[in-house]
């Protein structure tokens, strides 16, 4: 019977273990989402920028195309807007960015980026193609300096994460043995 009973424990001791290392994983996981999105923005604002002032594309063909280019939440967004705006759809790129983030509701898209894609779009669509650029150049910017800040502290905070959900499972561990 002992010997049942310390298998029972270390049997435990071991899921609430691989939990806490879980929860710490997930938690890690949502800041590291961030950072490739936060890529992945970058990505589609330079795709954009080439559309535009390279190929010449439609700003809805640029939209889509860059948002295929960048993939994830951030490209599907993209290819939204792109979808919803132009002369067929008769809206304006800036309407279609609402009506994008109001059908998109199952993404996962951070608000610095929301906020920085709103300030852009205001200004697409009604100027040249150069100015165009130029306001993307501007996002680029703004998103790099963003990413730039925000980096190292959030690897550092997921690396926490990680170590804290361990611990803490370590600790509930201990208490329980």
């Amino acid at each position: 019977m002992g010997g049942v009973h310390f298998w029972t424990k270390v049997l435990g001791s071991a899921f609430i273990l691989c939990a806490g290392a879980l929860g710490g994983k997930l938690m890690a996981g949502k800041l590291e989402k961030e950072l490739e999105e936060l890529s992945r923005f970058e990505l589609a604002l330079l795709n954009l920028s080439t559309e535009i002032s390279y190929s010449l594309s439609s700003l809805p063909q640029a939209l889509l195309n860059a948002g295929n280019k960048a993939g994830g939440d951030t490209g599907a967004l993209f290819s939204l807007t792109g979808s919803l705006c132009g002369l067929e759809q008769r809206r304006t790129v800036e309407e279609a960015f609402k009506l994008a983030l109001e059908q998109a509701q199952g993404l996962d898209l951070p608000q610095w980026e929301i906020e920085i894609m709103r300030a852009l779009v205001r200004n697409l669509g009604i100027w040249g193609c150069k100015e165009q650029v130029s306001f993307i150049e501007i996002a680029l910017t703004e998103s790099r300096n963003y990413r730039a800040s925000i980096k190292e502290e959030y690897l550092k905070k997921a690396r926490m994460y990680r170590s804290l959900g361990l611990l803490f499972a370590l600790g509930i561990v201990v208490v329980l043995l």
